[in-house]
């Protein structure tokens, strides 16, 4: 099974280069959780902002799907704080300030559509969460 996983996540990986805009992130809070959409959502609210941003981060050739925040034009990472400059980031999509409340959907979903989009070959065997 180990070797399905890896051969997805370096799917997912080689999608995401070739297909979305490299960013630069910047650090901001260090929460260090499995939140980042919650961390990003609440914190635009309390800041006034009026989008957040769906990013992939890559860790060690693994990507991750990430949530961070987007103020004055500037990617702001208030879950990694300032182990977010040890990782590339690649963005995905904006989500506005009225999906904000729906934000677990949109990962879950997301993370469904990601797992559609692999080769049928590759679903039947993998065991990772995507």
């Amino acid at each position: 099974m180990r070797y399905w996983n890896r051969k997805a996540q370096l799917l997912i990986l080689e999608m995401a280069i070739a297909t979305m805009q490299k960013i630069k992130v910047e650090p901001g809070v260090l929460r260090y959780n499995y939140k980042c959409h919650i961390n990003s959502v609440h914190d635009a609210i309390n800041d006034g902002q009026d989008k957040v941003a769906m990013c992939f981060y890559i860790d060690d050739d693994y990507p991750i799907i990430h949530f961070i925040n987007v103020q004055n034009d500037k990617f702001i990472d208030n879950t990694l704080g300032q182990w977010s400059q040890k990782f590339d980031y690649y963005l995905i999509r904006y989500i506005e300030k009225d999906s904000f409340w729906d934000i677990e959907k949109i990962f879950t979903s997301y993370r469904k559509e990601l797992h559609r989009k692999l080769p049928f070959w590759t679903r039947l065997f993998i065991t990772c969460g995507f």
